[in-house]
């Protein structure tokens, strides 16, 4: 068999797309005779729709052009972000999928993105969306949850960053700016917070009018299917609900743990007891009770919730004792309070004891005791909640309205315009670009604790194979995404763990350079050639080298 490298001359200026396709022929391995051979199938980019979110679409299009540019056949899948939740999310029904990791709260704690890279949660139905399994890995996460101390939980923090910078089951790109705002014009009480720097809980209790206008107008693109928490199979919709629904605890502006509908919440290795608040009620009017909180954990569990049954996986008794709710955990785990317990919506067990399927329950009306009640749903255009004011931590507003547009340029065009008080999805801060500075708008922003990346699907070919995934990753043109979609408003990543979360973050992962060269190098490595008219070919038996880390039939 004739094997040739094809040498050109590489004129690589401008950004990291320019000379892409001219040094990529460089570095190929080509050869005549490629009978035998399986050509890699054309590979499909999972991303959300232009008219959505346009720099979702315009990052993913960025993205699949280097590859094609290289020789690598890919496409895009441009699907509503609903789709793109319900088919990496839940039925992991991907090849390679553009997702970013939003500033939720709770993502202070590395715990929130490492424990998505576990074995056990690595099937179907598990928040593994690469399917990553590695033993390994598995040994360092559970030392850093069973750490006694600080310094050593940072250090197998560390130790789990290094190994998912090494093997690449996904691929963080970005650290972007993110930001929101909203009608300075009309609101006091606004101020900025970890995770969703403008709507959030917080500034939806203590907006306060000043005008005479007293209901708040939120716009966003990601209408919920359902008002259903416990079938609830992404965060996006979290937030919403949980103005309805309190939680033991809450993450506050600053990042610090608060306690909430529990009074106290104390911690001894594998034992964590939380006191209710008295005199909580649900909007129904029955009282909250311990019974209730036990009834959840016990219920989210039984029913597989996807959202909530693998954050209680370590859940192994939880009894209801007076006003006193205790678990107790398999193993001490320093993350559960606040990744869990701060998220755990309360249920009322009156009204879900009666609910054997909750997948088919559509919850049309949620009963909760937050401090926002349900009012009523037009599907696809509002949402409407009426201020709880017996609420402990009573709204100073009396009504919240979530209005439902078709993309985020709609979104902050109707803020511009005056129809809407708020944004309500969280944005890079070169989408605000249009209102920052306007009268009577303003914009809060900070570097996002979340990132913006590629999942791949470990679970197919050849995705399997760990040189292919680098080789992919090499060939992602970082600095054109962040100059050109972003704005500037980002910087390259490269551990999964954010650059703000300095106390976790391994600085020593430097960001994957754009490098045709290595990435071609990668591919030849692992015994992937390309026929001269520039197909791409899995390796023949006898030059199969692929580093494969999951199980995939050949």
């Amino acid at each position: 068999m004739a094997i040739a490298l094809i040498l050109t001359t590489s004129a690589c200026t401008g950004g990291d797309l320019a000379g892409g396709e001219t040094d990529a022929a460089t570095y190929r391995k080509v050869v005549d005779d490629v009978s035998g051979r399986i050509p890699v199938q054309t590979i499909q980019m999972l991303t959300k729709t232009a008219a959505e979110d346009p720099r979702w679409f315009e990052e993913a299009r960025l993205i699949v052009e280097s590859w094609q540019r290289a020789g690598i056949p890919a496409e895009l899948l441009a699907v509503r972000g609903a789709e793109v939740a319900r088919r990496a999310f839940t039925k992991k029904d991907f090849d390679a999928s553009l997702l970013v990791y939003g500033p939720m709260p709770d993502r202070i704690d590395p715990d929130n993105i490492l424990s998505k890279f576990t074995s056990a949660r690595a099937g179907v139905s598990g928040w593994n969306i690469s399917g990553y399994r590695n033993a390994e890995y598995d040994a360092i996460y559970d030392a850093q949850q069973l750490a006694m101390n600080e310094a050593d939980r940072i250090a197998a923090v560390k130790k789990a960053q290094k190994l998912l910078y090494e093997q690449q089951p996904a691929r963080p790109f970005a650290y972007p700016v993110v930001g929101g705002a909203y009608r300075s014009d009309r609101w006091d009480g606004i101020q900025h917070a970890l995770g969703y720097p403008v709507f959030n809980i917080w500034n939806s209790i203590g907006a306060t009018p000043k005008t005479g206008k007293r209901t708040l107008v939120v716009g966003t693109v990601s209408e919920p299917l359902s008002l259903n928490p416990v079938a609830l199979e992404s965060p996006a919709a979290q937030l919403l609900l949980s103005h309805v629904y309190d939680s033991l605890v809450r993450i506050g502006p600053a990042g610090e743990l608060r306690n909430w509908a529990a009074e106290s919440v104390q911690v001894d290795g594998t034992r964590v007891t939380a006191k209710l608040r008295h005199g909580m009620r649900f909007s129904d009017g029955h009282p909250v009770t311990a019974a209730d909180v036990a009834f959840t954990i016990r219920y989210l569990i039984d029913k597989k919730s996807p959202l909530f049954a693998q954050k209680l996986a370590a859940v192994r008794d939880v009894r209801a004792i007076g006003d006193s709710v205790e678990i107790t955990l398999a193993k001490p785990s320093p993350s559960f309070v606040p990744t869990t317990l701060a998220q755990l919506p309360i249920l009322p067990k009156h009204v879900w004891e009666k609910v054997a399927n909750p997948a088919k329950f559509a919850n049309a009306a949620p009963v909760g005791s937050g401090p926002f009640v349900f009012a009523g749903r037009k599907l696809g255009a509002e949402i409407r909640f009426r201020a709880n004011k017996e609420h402990f931590s009573a709204p100073k507003i009396d009504g919240l309205v979530m209005i439902v547009l078709g993309g985020l340029d709609a979104e902050v065009g109707g803020l511009a315009q005056g129809d809407l008080d708020m944004l309500g999805d969280v944005q890079n801060v070169a989408q605000l670009a249009s209102v920052r500075g306007k009268s009577g708008i303003t914009v809060l922003s900070a570097e996002s604790i979340g990132w913006a990346g590629l999942h791949y699907n470990m679970r197919r070919e050849p995705f399997d194979d760990r040189h292919f995934r680098r080789a992919l990753s090499l060939l992602i043109p970082v600095r054109d995404i962040i100059d050109v979609v972003l704005d500037g408003h980002g910087k390259p990543a490269g551990s999964p763990i954010a650059s703000s979360l300095t106390k976790w973050h391994d600085p020593s992962l430097r960001p994957f350079p754009y490098d045709t060269r290595a990435a071609m190098k990668e591919l030849r490595e692992a015994g992937y050639v390309f026929d001269r008219r520039g197909v791409l070919y899995f390796p023949a038996a006898h030059d199969d080298k692929r580093l494969r880390d999951n199980n995939v039939p050949s």
